[in-house]
């Protein structure tokens, strides 16, 4: 059964696909993918292997819909999906992000929704331009030789905007877990780039 309209909540939608109507989760997927892609090609660096990924983890997620208690938890369960997905790939093969200082900022949408790539600052000189693109190869050097244990937490909080208890929920650990492991990914980083920053 297809339902005539797919306006509502997440809750609203996903209550509507367990009851069969396919307008519904296309109103999901329509709503969350370009998220979850971003998500996935923050974690792994792939844009062709950051949409498998993510239609993957949809397609779970219809396999899977009756399942899925909370409906308005959606984005977090396709976001833990995507993380299981990631973890077991790179059980097989090395894969590295692709990170840049700007992606760290503050410009960030509360939903994480910002392209991973960014536009250059045209008022930039040559010399400054070039110096902004060697500190982002350094940083995504310094991303990829971190432990997924520590990227996932620094891609879920910095970059998809989530706060620690959300984070905590998408990777199933303590809060606790979750701020140890915030504040080593940091630390590694901050040795890591110490050359880009003053004192």
């Amino acid at each position: 059964m297809t339902g005539i309209g797919v306006a509502g909540s997440d809750g609203d939608l996903v209550a509507r696909a367990r009851a069969g109507d396919d307008g519904a989760f296309d109103a999901l997927f329509r709503k969350h993918y370009a998220k979850v892609v971003n998500f996935a090609l923050r974690l792994q660096g792939d844009t062709d292997d950051a949409e498998d990924i993510a239609q993957t983890a949809f397609v779970r997620a219809h396999a899977h819909v009756g399942r899925i208690r909370d409906g308005q938890a959606l984005l977090a369960w396709l976001y833990r999906t995507v993380v299981n997905i990631v973890r077991d790939r790179a059980k097989s093969a090395s894969r590295k992000p692709l990170w840049r200082f700007a992606d760290l900022g503050s410009t960030r949408t509360a939903g994480g929704s910002a392209p991973v790539e960014e536009v250059a600052d045209d008022s930039l000189d040559p010399s400054r331009r070039l110096m902004a693109a060697e500190r982002d190869r350094a940083l995504e050097r310094a991303i990829a030789e971190l432990p997924l244990e520590f990227r996932e937490p620094l891609v879920l909080h910095h970059l998809q905007q989530m706060d620690v208890d959300e984070v905590a929920r998408v990777l199933r650990v303590p809060v606790g877990t979750v701020k140890s492991r915030l504040s080593r990914g940091r630390s590694r980083l901050r040795e890591a780039l110490a050359g880009w920053f003053d004192g």
